[in-house]
């Protein structure tokens, strides 16, 4: 681990906006002076060790980066812990505090270019994001699909990663949202694993596919690059 990711670690920053209200979450400005930032949306377990080392990757890449807390400090313990936590989730909400971590960051330089990206619960977030939030220029989910959401934003790209072997974001799932994407002109590319719901995380060893994790990471640092350039 870097010094700077220890840092961060040890010590919280937090993310303000110019009035200085503070944002519930992590945020990861080792890379000052950087006009791309990504906002990482956590998955139903809350905001983990695993969300911030995440963070801490892409703030290694140079990218500013926000994680904001959805469940105000609360982490589950068990996978069904945070069942209940999500079902608890007003996703207006969670649209609005996005679209304003999204506003803070703009704020910040004029040049700012801004993405949202996240796993499962999360990487529904960053649709949910794709959708409300006309300032954002590009979104990424790894397997995750909300409910009831449309992206009509042409103006920003769409990653997607997504397991042939997931019974929750299933192949049609997956198709349809391609097609909705592709009929009202948003950018986007799809990436299909031979894996399992949950390959890209460590903390899962039933789910976790080291080679299509890393491949999928190569791939969203590639994208994000590209987008937030």
């Amino acid at each position: 681990m870097s010094p700077g990711a220890s840092r961060y670690l040890a010590h919280q920053t937090r993310l303000r906006d110019r009035d200085g209200r503070e944002f519930a979450g992590y945020y990861n400005d080792s890379a000052r002076g950087s006009s791309r930032a990504v906002i990482v949306a956590h998955d139903f377990l809350g905001l983990t060790a695993q969300t911030r080392s995440v963070a801490n990757r892409l703030a290694n890449e140079g990218f500013l980066v926000f994680a904001p807390d959805f469940y105000r400090g609360r982490v589950a313990g068990t996978r069904g812990e945070a069942a209940e936590l999500a079902k608890q989730l007003a996703w207006n909400q969670v649209a609005v505090e996005l679209g304003l971590a999204v506003s803070t960051l703009k704020q910040r330089d004029s040049r700012m270019r801004v993405a949202t990206l996240g796993f499962g619960m999360g990487g529904a977030a960053s649709l949910v994001a794709a959708a409300a939030v006309t300032e954002l220029n590009a979104a990424v989910t790894f397997y995750g699909i909300p409910q009831d959401v449309v992206v009509e934003n042409t103006r920003l790209r769409v990653q997607g990663h997504f397991a042939t072997r997931d019974t929750k974001c299933t192949l049609e799932r997956v198709a349809s949202l391609a097609q909705a994407l592709s009929r009202r002109g948003v950018p986007s590319e799809i990436h299909y694993y031979e894996a399992d719901n949950g390959f890209c995380s460590p903390i899962r060893p039933e789910a976790y596919a080291p080679v299509h994790a890393d491949s999928a990471w190569v791939r969203t640092l590639q994208f994000l690059h590209s987008a937030l350039a």
